[in-house]
């Protein structure tokens, strides 16, 4: 979820935000900044996945419901355009953005209760940042009854999403975009709630651009987190299908799996993107700094602030035949100063955005 300006202005920007110093006009030319950011749903299920009879599920869903509302969908996202204007990177790949509707029992549901993604435009457009989506998939969509106050049914839909957005306001000699492609995971949960068998589809986007002529892929996904299992063989898809490519690669996402962890369970999805020779630029240019990017609350917005303790939004790379270099990397959206008017931070994850130089 822009000012006009000339380019060396913006690369300026976009160096002091991320702390570097200095750089070559001709480096300046093919800089590339990429953004990862998961935009959180408001809710982590709890109530629904914890349920055993249908009166739980019921009650589960009214309460996740209530939860997703509270959360304030738009206040956060404006959070996040915030932390867009300060960057103004080239690509920014968005995971868990939501859309909320409710409709009668028995559906459909169609009116728009939250919506992340148009939450983010708005709010981006408003600050003058000029943003589009290049790509946008759909993974899980449920519908399922809820109550009302006054305890009348009424159904609640909730589609979740992964989106990659791009600047529209460089000239096509300095930012081209072709061979958008985007596609599910073969290997998906699917979780059993009572008598149904429920899909939790995941996908991932891939786009190819050219920054003055020199080509790369910016891969976004956000890898299962219920089943470790589920979640390596999307890794695995992830490298013998989008990531498979002589072009430099730059993957951004959640990818649920702790890059710094020593249980080799909860960092096995992240050692095979390693295996397949990404580099993993966080620890190579703050050895030492562990980078915790989740969570920064408890199990909604509205609960006490957490100590992040585990990495995985990340922006790793793969230089190909024709190289990229990684010329710095922070985390965002993790300071006081992030909080929303109302107190709230606009994702329980952390961002994380890369500044590269696209070698000759």
């Amino acid at each position: 979820m822009f000012k006009p300006m000339r380019r060396n202005l913006w690369v300026m920007a976009a160096l002091l935000g991320l702390g570097i110093l200095s750089a070559s006009a001709q480096q300046r030319d093919r800089d590339l900044v990429v953004m990862t950011r998961n935009m959180d749903t408001g809710s982590d299920f709890g109530f629904v996945l914890g349920a055993t009879t249908p009166t739980q599920v019921l009650l589960g869903v009214t309460a996740t419901y209530q939860e997703i509302v509270a959360s304030n969908i738009a206040e956060r996202a404006a959070g996040v355009a915030a932390e867009i204007q300060a960057r103004q990177p080239d690509l920014v790949a968005l995971q868990e953005v939501t859309e909320l509707r409710i409709g009668p029992l028995g559906g459909p549901a169609t009116t728009v209760v939250g919506d992340g993604l148009q939450s983010l435009l708005a709010a981006l457009a408003q600050r003058g940042l000029h943003y589009a989506p290049v790509a946008i998939q759909g993974n899980a969509d449920v519908e399922v009854p809820a109550l009302d106050q006054f305890l009348n049914p009424f159904d609640v839909r909730l589609t979740d999403f992964d989106v990659m957005l791009a600047r529209f306001d460089l000239p096509i000699s300095q930012l081209t975009l072709e061979n958008v492609q985007q596609g599910h995971f073969q290997t998906e949960l699917v979780f059993p709630i009572l008598d149904q068998q429920i899909p939790f589809p995941r996908g991932w986007i891939a786009v190819d651009a050219k920054l003055r002529g020199k080509p790369y892929r910016v891969i976004t996904t956000h890898l299962e987190n219920f089943s470790f299992a589920i979640q390596e063989a999307q890794a695995l898809e992830l490298v013998n299908g989008p990531a498979n490519t002589a072009l430099p690669v730059v993957l951004a996402g959640d990818f649920n799996s702790d890059a710094d962890s020593s249980d080799p369970l909860l960092s096995a999805s992240y050692n095979i993107l390693i295996d397949a020779g990404f580099v993993d630029i966080w620890r190579t240019m703050h050895a030492g700094d562990p980078g915790f990017t989740w969570p920064l609350h408890g199990e909604d917005p509205f609960t006490p602030l957490s100590a992040p303790n585990q990495r995985i939004d990340l922006i790793l790379a793969r230089s190909g035949s024709k190289g990229i270099d990684a010329d710095d990397v922070a985390v965002i959206g993790n300071t006081l100063s992030d909080l929303t008017p109302s107190g709230l931070w606009p994702s329980d994850h952390a961002g994380v955005v890369a500044l590269f130089t696209l070698l000759p």
